[in-house]
């Protein structure tokens, strides 16, 4: 899954620890390289706290919440429910760099939500850069 994602925080948000996100990600990128792929959008919220927003290594607690959906064009896919809403926990750490300005961050957890008859699987990861704007 791949797509954009906007954060926002300040020093007036519980003194720069809570960070609030919003992000589109979708597998449709994919299907430049794979065929038969599922068509997948995800649109999230996620409120973030940081322990250590100041120091190199600072751990997180991330929730997100949201809405999945599919296409579902082969017949392949015809017994999932195409669209699902989500709601995960999840622990990881940032690296920040270069005094706060660039960083890279890593999250791991469990979505509480996952039908049977979906492609909404309850283990979730996540990998990124970030920079401060």
């Amino acid at each position: 899954m791949l797509g954009p994602e906007i954060g926002y925080s300040n020093y007036s948000l519980a003194s720069h620890r809570l960070q609030l996100k919003a992000a589109y990600l979708t597998s449709r990128l994919e299907q430049v390289f794979r065929e038969n792929i599922l068509r997948q959008d995800y649109f999230l919220f996620s409120p973030v706290w940081h322990f250590g927003r100041n120091s190199i290594f600072d751990p997180t607690i991330q929730m997100d919440l949201g809405y999945t959906r599919y296409d579902i064009e082969n017949g392949i896919f015809k017994d999932l429910d195409n669209d699902s809403w989500i709601a995960a926990a999840q622990v990881g750490f940032a690296l920040n760099l270069f005094q706060g300005e660039y960083g890279l961050y890593y999250h791991l957890g469990y979505n509480f939500i996952a039908p049977e008859s979906s492609m909404v699987y309850p283990g979730v990861f996540g990998i990124g850069l970030w920079m401060m704007l």
